[in-house]
């Protein structure tokens, strides 16, 4: 297998209108705590430790623990829960654009987001690439352009 790493996923901090209507629009990290948000917490394995709210510090990123609304292991259930009202998530902009074009999530505390994700490109093999597989990455690059890093 070969790897090609291409960049990195933005990342955003979002929450339904309704959802701030009723808690407040957070413009720091002590707003977190002190108008008491909620997040929707996000693990590939239920059961598992959340990860919490991540954010820059300095040269590095914490983590903030916030109380969780529901803890989900589908990007559809996280994003859907979050359009609910339920509570605030970090999601990749790839996922989410769209329900913040149409204002249906909106963005908060953008000086505050999580890392962004690694993206690579994996291949059986590095030499001989099929033109199928050349066209294809390609073309997911152009894709992931406008949300990348």
């Amino acid at each position: 297998m070969a790897c090609r790493r291409r960049t990195h996923l933005r990342m955003v901090n979002a929450a339904s209108p309704a959802y701030l209507a009723r808690y407040g629009v957070p413009r720091s990290l002590d707003d977190l705590q002190r108008q008491k948000h909620r997040t929707i917490h996000f693990s590939t394995m239920l059961g598992a430790r959340p990860y919490g709210w991540e954010y820059p510090d300095g040269d590095s990123y914490a983590t903030l623990q916030l109380p969780g609304a529901l803890h989900v292991n589908s990007a559809q259930t996280y994003e859907a829960a979050a359009l609910a009202g339920l509570g605030l998530i970090q999601a990749p902009l790839l996922g989410i654009g769209r329900y913040l074009e149409s204002g249906a999530l909106v963005e908060i505390i953008p000086d505050f987001r999580r890392p962004a994700l690694a993206v690579s490109l994996v291949v059986a093999h590095r030499s001989n690439l099929s033109r199928r597989v050349r066209a294809f990455m390609k073309w997911i690059e152009g894709v992931l352009t406008p949300y990348l890093e």
